[in-house]
């Protein structure tokens, strides 16, 4: 039994997907480690350029499957999955060149059943450190419940974290949704949790790309995440567990701000929809206003909405946008 299992969903990431396996490759060599791949039905080189880092580390395991989603090739390699730990990482990402060394080193000496840690975010031609804490502790698993249900300090990607393989025993990630397989489950692993660490190294380097899922503006895929939010607040309050609202609020604010964006025929096939994410905020406004360390900027955007101002604003940015190009 490998110490880590290393799980890639890859799907149309021929352009990247070469850094990411040059930055696990130098890492492997007397590693305790496994790194499984799984191709959705890629109809790119992707699946290609998997085979030839297969052929010649052994480490890696390729498999090939018609297009299905995420969610569905997580599944698949989590059925294949033979470490103690499991992993992920995004094929159009990369890791630090301490990667494993660094997690390997706490999995032996602390044993947690969550490890989480710092990351560089590349955005724009920019890097950016995003950071939780000054120094590395145990956190206690209901502050890090809390964190995640927020949805700010800490998200709900699986590529920040690794995790014992026992805590996926019984769950499956949902093949039935679009967007935000990950968060739809990761309450409920941190639920089977004891004991929770957090390393404050930047580990991972994670891409926002233009024609990425998370930059597009779609309405269903948009309300879709709102309705998991949701779901998942009901889901905490129902076993009697107080949180915050601010997490599934904030999803509700992020449907009405793209509402904004998109035709007129499209607001009018959302336009229920939409009602209902800016009712959910117009009742919670002073939930939201009151809430400490809520950053003011958030905040702004709720009392924008609030105040009916979204579309002005969001023109208003839009023309700043075009002008500083110019």
């Amino acid at each position: 039994m490998p110490l880590l299992s290393v799980i890639i969903p890859v799907y149309n990431v021929e352009q990247y997907i070469k850094e990411c396996f040059d930055s696990l490759i130098i890492q492997i060599k007397d590693a305790d480690i496994e790194i499984i791949c799984i191709d959705d039905g890629s109809i790119d080189k992707s699946g290609t350029i998997c085979d030839e880092y297969a052929s010649k580390y052994n480490r890696i395991t390729v498999i090939h499957q018609e297009n299905q989603g995420v969610s569905s090739a997580r599944n698949y390699g989590l059925n294949l999955a033979k470490g103690k730990y499991i992993a992920w990482i995004d094929p159009d990402d990369y890791i630090a060149n301490n990667w494993y060394q660094e997690i390997c080193n706490v999995l032996i000496t602390e044993r947690p059943d969550i490890l989480f840690f710092d990351y560089i975010l590349l955005k724009n031609g920019k890097k950016i450190y995003k950071c939780f804490a000054e120094k590395a502790s145990f956190v206690h698993k209901r502050e890090f419940l809390d964190e995640i249900v927020d949805d700010i300090k800490i998200q709900s990607q699986l590529w920040q974290k690794v995790f014992k393989r026992e805590l996926f025993d019984g769950i499956q990630f949902s093949t039935n949704i679009i967007c935000m397989e990950d968060y739809a489950v990761l309450h409920k692993i941190i639920l089977k949790a004891n004991k929770v660490y957090y390393l404050n190294k930047p580990l991972y380097f994670y891409r926002i790309r233009k024609e990425s899922l998370v930059t597009k503006v779609d309405l269903q895929k948009s309300y879709q995440c709102y309705l998991l939010s949701k779901e998942r607040y009901n889901f905490l309050v129902n076993k009697n567990i107080k949180i915050s609202k601010i997490g599934y609020l904030m999803q509700a604010l992020g449907f009405c701000m793209q509402y904004q964006k998109v035709s007129y025929s499209l607001r009018r096939k959302y336009y229920d929809n939409y009602l209902e994410c800016k009712n959910i905020i117009n009742e919670n406004i002073c939930h939201i206003l009151r809430k400490k360390n809520l950053d003011i900027k958030i905040k702004l955007k709720f009392l924008i909405s609030y105040l009916n101002l979204l579309n002005i604003v969001i023109k208003i940015y839009d023309i700043v946008k075009m002008v500083k190009k110019w």
